[in-house]
């Protein structure tokens, strides 16, 4: 650990924290560890009490504006980009009220998300940035399975969404721009599909930075009993694939936990589907760590059909208390998944291969053996926060010498 004195100063910029999804928990988890290499301060528009808490803890500097910016879901400010825009007056006014944020900073890690890349109206020339884009705005740059409805309808035709969308495409893509012209910036997706998917949408060569997870908080409960039921994690959508995974489970006498909740009309139509199918279908909202690793501890396995999953740290968690992983081959499951050694990955629609997996993964064998590989995997990624601390480090040296 290198003293305060040379350590660089670096700025964490995310434009929002309120909805502490998997992104906000990264960094989260991440900011001891980083704290051994930088002399760290956060600004956001909008925080949470998890990411206050820490803070507190650790004494890194954490700024919020008195008043908070929260991004709206109407269709209107969809279709005109006014959350952006509102995002960039925000910091702009950010920055009058609370210069200090911005003085002597050595460098930024901006963590894309609602009301981040509109960040760069703040950030003067000289202060080389590092985006840790987790995604490109997938709904603005075509994937339909964005604009779904929970049931994978979508709510008007395809091209008409796609020209609706135009002017908050537009602009998404100009902001990129804007720090990708900078002779200081670099770009970072968290997989080797997200880097991939920089390159299509944004003609960005960039690196990967994978995300965290700390082993140590998870641990491997055997001699379980193992219930009837698999576990999915994610906010319900058609996106997560949550409608899937219950007319998957059809007909083999398996329920569903669902960690994550979502909107009340969606859990209905959910609930009814699983009525229908006569497949056992539980919510919840949101657990406490311990909560969860028992829940995961005593399932089947864990279970997930979402659409071109970024990177997915379900697997992580799956391998890290010891059940199988079953995950649709798409997307950055196959960053931590070898098929048939630390879990399966499986065609979306081949739901025989997906009833087969789910008998395999009751083994015992095949369970302790999946585990050990999946700890083995992340290991070798250098998942832990030290691990990750390190690669930010290497970074941001090459961005500032």
């Amino acid at each position: 650990m290198e003293p305060a004195s040379q350590r660089p100063s670096l700025l964490i910029i995310k434009g929002s924290f309120s909805q502490f999804g998997g992104a906000e928990r990264d960094i989260v988890r991440q900011l001891e560890a980083w704290k051994k290499f930088f002399n760290l301060r956060i600004a956001t528009l909008n925080s949470h009490f998890e990411l206050e808490q820490e803070t507190t803890r650790l004494e890194i500097p954490l700024f919020v504006p008195e008043s908070t910016w929260s991004e709206s879901s109407s269709a209107f400010a969809r279709i005109t980009a006014k959350s952006s825009k509102t995002a960039t007056k925000a910091w702009k006014s950010f920055l009058q009220h609370k210069p200090e944020v911005m003085q002597d900073i050595d460098a930024i890690h901006l963590v894309t998300g609602a009301g981040s890349i509109e960040s760069i109206s703040i950030i003067p020339e000289d202060i080389p940035i590092h985006v840790h884009m987790l995604e490109p705005n997938r709904g603005l740059h075509g994937e339909t399975v964005l604009w779904a409805k929970i049931d994978g309808n979508q709510p008007r035709p395809v091209a008409l969404t796609r020209i609706l969308l135009t002017i908050p495409r537009n602009r998404d893509l100009k902001l990129v721009n804007k720090i990708a012209k900078r002779t200081n910036s670099s770009f970072s997706g968290n997989s080797e599909y997200i880097k991939n998917k920089i390159l299509e949408v944004h003609k960005i060569e960039a690196g990967v930075l994978l995300p965290c997870v700390d082993l140590s908080k998870w641990i491997v409960q055997e001699n379980n009993l193992i219930g009837d039921y698999v576990v999915t994690i994610g906010r319900a959508s058609w996106v997560k694939g949550t409608w899937e995974c219950i007319e998957m489970l059809t007909g083999t006498g398996i329920g569903l936990v669902q960690v994550g909740g979502g909107d009340p009309k969606d859990i209905k139509q959910l609930k009814e589907l699983a009525t229908k199918n006569n497949v056992a279908f539980e919510v919840s909202q949101r657990l406490e760590h311990e909560e969860l690793i028992q829940l995961l501890s005593s399932s089947l396995g864990v279970v997930s059909l979402a659409h071109n999953e970024p990177f997915g740290l379900t697997p992580v968690e799956a391998h890290a208390v010891g059940v199988p992983s079953l995950m649709v081959n798409e997307g950055g499951f196959s960053s931590t998944i070898i098929d048939g050694e630390s879990g399966r990955l499986l065609p979306r629609n081949d739901y025989t291969a997906w009833h087969s997996a789910l008998k395999e993964a009751a083994i015992p064998e095949n369970r302790k053996n999946w585990s050990a590989k999946g700890r083995e995997i992340v290991n070798d990624l250098a998942l832990e926060p030290e691990g990750r601390a390190i690669e930010l480090q290497k970074i941001i040296h090459q961005l500032i010498q």
